[in-house]
């Protein structure tokens, strides 16, 4: 018990892809055991010389799309609220200090329906 109060509820292993600002990461709760896929996007604002002077400003913020999970949509609040700090304590640095993290998950299969029926 002693050693769950003393770490955090999720881990998360980060990897570089192809694309600029964009990570892929596998979340893994206390016991090392999978939790879920994510791919990270850094929504990072264009500089302000680059947009016209009424333009609204704008702050970085954390994209998380989730590929896959065993969290079940029950959980997915509880889930959210806790990996959030961790994500944002990992991410920030002295040039992205983000103000918010947005999730996204797939549809359900029989949501997600693209051929006429």
């Amino acid at each position: 018990m002693s050693e769950e109060l003393n770490q955090d509820k999720y881990t998360i292993d980060l990897m570089k892809t192809l694309w600029e600002n964009t990570f892929r990461g596998t979340i893994f709760d206390y016991k090392n055991q999978y939790i879920a896929t994510v791919r990270i996007i850094f929504n990072i604002p264009l500089d302000r010389d680059l947009v016209p002077d009424n333009a609204p400003e704008v702050s970085p913020a954390i994209i998380v799309l989730v590929e896959d999970t065993i969290i079940s949509p029950i959980d997915v609040v509880s889930f959210e609220q806790t990996i959030t700090p961790i994500l944002v304590k990992k991410l920030t640095s002295r040039y992205f200090q983000p103000d918010r993290v947005m999730f996204f998950y797939p549809s359900p299969a029989e949501g997600a329906e693209t051929k006429e029926r």
